[in-house]
């Protein structure tokens, strides 16, 4: 009864969806103004039970998303060819039966304490808002709100370490980046050097952001995306986000420069990044865990917290280079960031890698180290003709592998990516995707394929999909968001095993998720 019913109010949400959509949106242009967007539904099914402290919870055949999406850009020609550019976004959630439970869990509180899943997933915000203002006929200064990509990979970050990016509702299927990524407030130049085929970037951040925009943000809340076997968990409440840190204090500035040219047929880059950590790590409470914390200071409470969640500032500098091979007939581009001195939580709950007087049954709670860090990748594109004639494409399908390493320079055992997770960090974690994208119908109905493997700890990610475009406006996706892991676990829900790979963590996440797209 209770699968049949959800999957009703699946079929009635999209219907629903369908209706709101069809209202017809057009571009509007008032003069030197220019105004679109698009307007989004997006819904996803649980294909499998999730995964609780408890153990196995009622999940599988419940809606676990529903979510509204408008966003309007608009482009605005003012004096001087100054151009004013903005991004506003807002979206809507609803309470399904299954985020209710989350809410109504048996841990303290439930999943968002004080909030329900809608305060909690929905935002309304200006995502962009800045002047690029030609200074002379060599620099483009763009001031304000905005986002700057560096890197060449598209999955796992590299080089892209400019901004944090919000995993909350979707985790890292999202295939726009720019959806995910936390815009900032920044002075950024561009100088052209024509004469030597190059470009000099200059960023500088003054800290002038609202509170939470620095770092990665994951949904530690016990939500739809929180890590088995935490949902229905609120954990901010014992270790709130500490932004303030003097470590890690996100009013403080942060900058770069990025040299980007071509010599011969090759494209290049090099770079420096002086940011924050991108994943958090927790400085743990000293009367907790009876350890120091990190460079000697602890900002929240220490009668009623845990630990706190942190974002310490690093130095990262990159070096890009791209070109493209005629006997193989491919694309390909490579990128390494070297990290210097990056955050690591140690010690774990078995005691095996407990360092000095640390008292604690958490994973990574005994306190943070610094690790040289080297982070690589690898990709190749290429068309392939052959699926033509073995799949009836109509033209020759896209074809794209990426090798991710990261190298932990100063390794030691009992280091952790993420604190809670019991894996003891190898000194190489290595991950490989692959994407296979065809085309039919003149480019409106486009199959792809995603996948992705844990080559040092096992485990990885399958996601088929399809995406039909019946118009100019119209997008319509449907996939299937699948992981397995390497086994490591002794039962559902059982985290223990120090070898867990990174995708354990998304046990009982499988689903299905379908997205309605009008742009305007």
């Amino acid at each position: 009864m209770t699968n049949k019913k959800n999957y009703s109010s699946l079929s009635i949400a999209f219907a629903v969806a369908a209706g709101t959509l069809s209202t017809q949106v057009n571009a509007v242009d008032l003069g030197p103004v220019q105004i679109d967007g698009y307007i989004r539904q997006q819904m996803s099914m649980n294909l499998e039970d999730t995964v609780g402290p408890a153990g196995r919870m009622d999940g599988k055949g419940r809606l676990s998303m529903n979510r509204t999406t408008l966003q309007l850009e608009w482009s605005a020609d003012l004096p001087k060819d100054i151009l004013f550019k903005g991004v506003a976004r807002k979206s809507w959630e609803q309470r399904t039966n299954f985020m209710k439970d989350l809410e109504n869990a048996s841990s303290p509180g439930g999943a968002f304490g004080a909030e329900n899943s809608r305060e909690y997933y929905e935002d309304s915000e200006i995502r962009e808002a800045y002047l690029e203002i030609p200074v002379g006929e060599r620099v483009l200064l763009s001031l304000g709100k905005q986002q700057v990509a560096w890197g060449e990979s598209d999955f796992f970050q590299a080089m892209d370490m400019v901004h944090g990016f919000n995993y909350t509702w979707r985790s890292f299927l999202e295939p726009a980046n720019e959806d995910l990524r936390k815009p900032l407030i920044m002075a950024n130049a561009v100088i052209d050097f024509p004469e030597v085929d190059g470009q000099m970037q200059l960023l500088y951040r003054p800290g002038w952001d609202s509170e939470g925009q620095i770092g990665n943000s994951y949904d530690i809340e016990g939500g739809r995306w929180a890590s088995a076997p935490y949902k229905g968990v609120h954990f901010p409440g014992a270790t709130p986000y500490a932004y303030d840190h003097p470590e890690g204090n996100e009013d403080d500035a942060t900058y770069g420069l990025r040299w980007n040219g071509t010599w011969n047929d090759l494209g290049y880059s090099f770079a420096y990044l002086r940011t924050f950590n991108p994943d958090p790590v927790m400085n743990p409470n000293p009367a907790f865990a009876n350890v120091t914390p990190y460079k000697g200071g602890y900002t929240s409470n220490t009668a009623t917290t845990f630990g706190e969640v942190i974002f310490p500032t690093i130095d990262v500098f990159g070096f890009t280079l791209n070109g493209y091979s005629e006997p193989g007939d491919f694309v390909w581009s490579t990128e390494f960031a070297y990290i210097k001195d990056a955050p690591f939580n140690v010690g774990d709950s078995t005691g095996a890698f407990t360092p000095g007087n640390c008292q604690t049954v958490l994973d990574g709670f005994c306190g943070i180290e610094e690790s040289d860090v080297l982070r690589t990748m690898f990709r190749i594109d290429k068309n392939l003709a052959f699926t033509q004639d073995l799949l009836g494409t109509e033209k020759p399908a896209f074809f794209s592998t990426q090798l991710f390493n990261t190298w932990l320079l100063d390794h030691q055992d009992g280091m952790k990516l993420l604190v809670g997770q019991p894996e003891n960090r190898k000194e190489h974690s290595t991950l490989l995707t692959f994407i296979l994208g065809t085309s039919y119908m003149n480019g409106r109905l486009t199959p792809e394929l995603v996948t992705g493997f844990d080559l040092s700890y096992g485990g990885g990610f399958v996601v088929p999909s399809v995406t039909y475009a019946p118009g100019n406006h119209w997008r319509f996706k449907a996939e299937a968001d699948l992981f397995f892991d390497d086994g490591a676990q002794t039962g559902f829900g059982n985290m223990t095993a120090p070898d867990a790979s990174l995708f354990s963590w998304f046990k009982g996440n499988d689903q299905l998720a379908v997205t309605a797209t009008y742009q305007f």
